[in-house]
């Protein structure tokens, strides 16, 4: 690692031997309003893809996540997770550079001024990001009075929703203030068949049971937000940002399974889950003089979520047996940032900080087995208490020598302490993150539309409280009794728990790509990228031995499992036809196509990449505004490859390809107001996952089928 940070600091010190020699001055990195997406990204050392308020206006979808997932750029796993470079669970989401409070994928649109992501990562971002940062900056003071109501209606698989957003903005002098109310309701419905077979040597395939799965759901929100900016000087500005949302999620579900030898059990669960969430964040800007200037946010925010969940069963034979499992959960939040950022004459761009944060969690369970405290859960207490203290340090300075050539070094280093209480358990877990990155651009020919990078970084991912609590959820069909410890159970009947234990992955990432413009709004590009993991968390199924039962038995968690080695190809497009001849000036293209490979050391072949990275996927979009008509048609279409990945040494997981496509059109009725129709996923097909289990001498194969869904979306936006 050494040596090759040892390159780039020579590559570095060239470049500054160059700048002497170079006839051109140097240029300061520039970002204007009149900027297209495609020159603001242009600007920055180790590149960056923005998504502006222009596209994300034309685009007509309702909230971040919708719009994230049709993002060339940005890859969706076949559970729906997003991420970079194939890598869902490896990208940091910031919301105006801070961790978000609450769901960052239900943000309404009318709230965000840009997106913006970068596959690598940041001193100024910190050690984490192992495949990149998407951060999506929210908007801040505006600059003239409006009020806007945006609302659609909606359908999928026979079930309705609505959203209605109305924001409302008052401009006075040096004081700005906008309001916004939100407002969602959607139906949702499930439904899955699957059957379970196990096979030993001179038995061959033997049929275990069968079952199905029905699961309507209903997700509500309520948010308001508010920004206050006031201009109290040429120099300072002072932005109060508050937000309250209460979200909820309810079920009804009901499954049947019937096993061969003649058992039968009907299971009927109700649970709600309502979360209140409230975020504080106060910003003062301070514009020091004509290089310099100081940022200063503190942000106190909390979730208060209570879970309540009931499941009746019924079995024949057997009788009735109920279990009730509620939590109430309450997280407090507090943090102070504060960042100085320097520009000088020969062209650097130096910006430092720190960051200190507290981040506190308390949890109580009440857990009854047939209306009895169930004690298997009670020896880990009826409480949970997570505190984290963290203190962040970066420095990061972005050179442009001359026109050729620009560099951005950095460090960033984090040091975390964790105080884990659950009953007669306690664990400390602590952290210190080191993370050095640098970064080279070298515009050919002094052109900025033509841009060789190489970007080198140390980078981490760090563990959640819900992966470290050893607090179990217990498979239902391999219960435990009223009274006394669970007994054992099966490996497909695993429980799940968190592993105190589970360090941080540590990565080393390297990035080379070249990037080629067309015009001001078009742009191709090719991307390598080579990431070595240490200390790969995976999802293990192990036979242990744990509090709750008096028997080894079978647990699914995350453990540290070795090495990772990942290897990719990413090319992307984003081309607007005015760029290339006046008749294709109403349309515009955007695809992407990657290749990726990756093995887990500890983990035997074939199939051990990571979980939830395909070797190969592929997304295709664009849109044409008809002439004659205030009216533009669009289209996006995405495609995973069916694959199978062994996520552990006794567990592999089969899943179908999913092909996606959506249509969409946007009408102009005035100026005022636009009509739109969203037509998604209108290549439903039954998706399919093949769980196979190694026991022993037998292998277990559980094959699930789940239903699909094609949507309709109508939505309205006009300004009042």
């Amino acid at each position: 690692m050494h040596r090759r940070f040892a390159c780039l600091f020579i590559v570095y010190s060239t470049c500054a031997q160059a700048q002497t020699q170079a006839s051109a001055p140097p240029q300061q990195v520039v970002i204007s309003g009149a900027q297209t997406d495609v020159e603001a990204g242009q600007d920055f050392v180790a590149g960056k893809i923005v998504i502006g308020q222009k596209k994300i206006a034309d685009s007509g979808l309702q909230n971040t996540g919708e719009l994230l997932r049709r993002e060339p750029a940005i890859s969706v796993d076949k559970s729906g997770r997003i991420g970079l470079l194939g890598l869902p669970g490896y990208t940091q989401v910031l919301v105006d550079g801070q961790p978000p409070a609450g769901d960052f994928m239900n943000i309404d649109l009318t709230r965000v001024e840009r997106i913006e992501i970068a596959k690598t990562t940041f001193a100024a971002t910190g050690p984490f990001g192992i495949a990149g940062t998407i951060n999506i900056v929210l908007r801040k003071a505006q600059r003239k009075a409006a009020s806007r109501l945006t609302g659609n209606a909606r359908t999928e698989g026979g079930r309705k929703g609505m959203d209605l957003t109305w924001s409302s903005t008052a401009v006075s002098d040096g004081f700005s203030h906008t309001f916004t109310l939100s407002r969602w309701r959607r139906l949702s419905t499930a439904h899955s068949d699957y059957v379970q077979t196990s096979e030993r040597p001179g038995t061959g395939v033997i049929r275990e049971y069968e079952g199905e799965a029905h699961t309507p759901g209903l997700y509500e929100s309520v948010s308001a937000s508010s920004v206050l900016a006031w201009t109290l000087d040429a120099n300072h500005t002072l932005t109060f940002s508050p937000s309250l949302a209460r979200f909820n999620i309810d079920g009804d579900s009901q499954e049947r399974r019937r096993w061969m030898s003649g058992l039968n059990s009907l299971a009927n669960q109700i649970a709600t889950h309502p979360t209140n969430n409230v975020h504080l964040p106060l910003q003062w800007n301070w514009r020091i003089d004509a290089d310099s200037s100081l940022a200063v946010k503190l942000v106190a925010s909390g979730t208060r979520a209570d879970s309540r969940r009931r499941r009746d069963e019924l079995w024949s034979p057997g009788g009735p047996r109920q279990r009730i499992n509620n939590q109430d959960n309450s997280t407090r939040n507090y943090m102070l940032d504060l960042d100085y950022a320097l520009e000088t004459e020969d062209g650097h761009r130096i910006t430092a900080g720190a960051k200190f944060a507290r981040n506190e969690s308390d949890g109580s369970y009440t857990d009854l087995v047939d209306g009895l405290p169930d004690t298997s859960l009670a020896v880990l207490g009826p409480d949970t208490s997570s505190h984290l203290t963290s203190a962040r340090l970066f420095i990061q300075d972005e050179w442009r020598i001359n026109r050729r050539w620009a560099v951005n070094l950095g460090a960033s280093g984090e040091r975390r302490r964790y105080q884990l209480v659950e009953g007669p358990a306690r664990n400390r877990p602590r952290f210190d993150l080191w993370s050095p990155s640098a970064h080279v651009s070298h515009r050919v020919g002094g052109n900025r539309k033509r841009q060789l990078r190489a970007s080198l970084a140390r980078s981490y991912r760090a563990p959640f409280f819900d992966e470290l609590l050893l607090r179990p959820t217990i498979n239902p069909y391999a219960p435990c009794p009223a009274q006394g410890l669970c007994g054992a159970n099966g490996i497909d009947l695993a429980d799940s728990s968190g592993n105190p234990a589970l360090r941080p992955e540590r990565a080393l990432g390297l990035n080379l790509s070249y990037a080629h413009g067309f015009g001001r709004d078009s742009e191709v590009s090719v991307e390598l990228y080579a990431r070595d993991i240490s200390d790969k968390n995976a999802q293990e199924v192990a036979l242990v031995d744990v509090p709750w039962a008096s028997a080894p038995r079978y647990v699914i968690r995350q453990a540290n499992l070795g090495q990772a080695r990942v290897r990719g190809l990413d090319l992307e497009a984003r081309l607007a036809g005015k760029d290339f001849s006046p008749t294709l000036a109403h349309l515009e293209l955007s695809g992407s196509i990657g290749l990726a490979d990756s093995t887990l050391s500890e983990l035997p072949g074939p199939d051990n990449h990571i979980a939830g990275q395909s070797p190969w996927r592929a997304k295709l979009g664009g849109s044409y505004s008809l002439q004659s008509l205030p009216l533009t048609l669009g289209f996006d279409a995405s495609y995973l490859p069916e694959d199978w990945v062994r996520s552990s040494g006794s567990q592999r997981v089969y899943e179908s390809s999913r092909p996606t496509l959506n249509l969409n059109a946007s009408w102009n009725v005035s100026k005022a107001t636009v009509l739109r129709l969203n037509l998604d996923n209108l290549l439903p097909q039954r998706k399919s996952r093949i769980d196979e289990f190694q026991e022993r001498d037998s292998i277990v194969r559980l094959s699930t089928w789940n239903a699909n869904h094609a949507r309709i979306v109508v939505r309205f936006e006009t300004s009042l």
